[in-house]
């Protein structure tokens, strides 16, 4: 039997770690590939190296320039609002997933951005005009189902006693407030500390700014940056962490949450997003106001060492949903169904 053909937009290779939205993918790949003959469609690594022009519009321009090849497919499914915004004006049928539930111009790099968010309003509206179908990975949109974070990997789940340390993991951007994490991580007793350093996973432009503040703090030598791992990587770091720690003012539903809990890792986070979906006080973990008090967030600390066993195991059932297989199998079904109608 012939597979039908799935072109999937990216932005990046799924060979990449940095966000949420390459590791999403990757992990759905290997059921993807069973079931459709799948093409990436991907901004090719030379274009990245173009630092003096917003990297979505590079993207905007690729994809028109590739909408020929975007004919030949059967489905197209879209990570990126640039990438379902393109193939909304052609005659394939589309899949969008949302991995934001706030304009991407809010927490843009470049200072002009805030002046282009009525451009992405007006994008987002045409995507959900013309897309077959979509998704949320953050908080349900009237009509529009959740998906969960697929997870998919070998990991083996490390014994509660050999894990150390507490680790941030994702985009080093203003947004995500590490410099309130390190802040906070300054502020624990001298015990915990020597016990646990603070490890800090990813690349930004917040980078420089969060080292020199990192090294201003008490036992600053136990703060460490990995810089950008490769996800496999990543999630090998995570697994022999004791607590996964975030603070965001902004979020969807972040993959490296999903990664800790199924490595039996607590997470504390501020309630932003989705998160509060599957993070519960006092479980898996603790979620916080995005304005906390650091003793708050220091006592969430003490409370999951106090009581480790109990919050791993919480953190490791609450997992459960994040099965790459459970989430490739409804896609796969929703998109076949979906080709058939067209």
């Amino acid at each position: 039997m012939v597979k039908r053909k799935l072109a999937i937009i990216n932005s990046s290779s799924i060979l990449k770690s940095y966000g949420g939205v390459a590791p999403f993918i990757k992990n759905l790949d290997p059921f993807l590939q069973e079931a459709f003959d799948v093409t990436y469609i991907l901004l090719p690594d030379y274009l990245y190296k173009i630092n003096f022009i917003p990297r979505r519009l590079i993207f905007v321009l690729y994809l028109i320039g590739k909408r020929a090849q975007l004919k030949k497919f059967d489905m197209i499914l879209s990570h990126v609002p640039e990438g379902s915004y393109v193939v909304s004006y052609g005659h394939v049928p589309f899949v969008h997933i949302f991995h934001g539930n706030f304009n991407p111009m809010s927490q843009s790099r470049y200072w002009y951005g805030k002046y282009f968010t009525s451009v992405f309003e007006s994008m987002e509206k045409r995507i959900i005009k013309k897309a077959s179908l979509m998704y949320t990975v953050g908080v349900e949109r009237p009509g529009i189902p959740k998906i969960f974070n697929p997870i998919h990997h070998d990991v083996r789940i490390k014994d509660n006693d050999s894990r150390s340390g507490f680790i941030f993991s994702g985009r080093l951007e203003k947004i995500k407030n590490i410099d309130r994490i390190i802040k906070v991580y300054g502020k624990l007793s001298p015990s915990i500390q020597q016990a646990n350093s603070l490890y800090i996973a990813g690349m930004g432009t917040q980078e420089a700014f969060l080292k020199e503040f990192a090294a201003s703090i008490p036992l600053s030598g136990k703060v460490i940056f990995l810089g950008n791992l490769k996800n496999e990587d990543l999630i090998e770091s995570d697994s022999s962490k004791r607590i996964l720690v975030m603070a965001s003012s902004q979020e969807g539903f972040p993959m490296a949450i999903a990664e800790a809990l199924s490595l039996g890792v607590p997470v504390i986070s501020t309630a932003t997003g989705d998160i509060s979906r599957i993070l519960k006080n006092d479980e898996n973990g603790f979620l916080l106001p995005i304005d906390f008090d650091d003793e708050e967030y220091i006592s969430s600390i003490e409370r999951i060492l106090k009581e480790y066993t109990r919050f791993s195991k919480n953190a490791l059932i609450s997992s459960a949903v994040f099965d790459a297989a459970s989430v490739a199998r409804s896609l796969i079904h929703d998109i076949n169904k979906a080709i058939s109608k067209n």
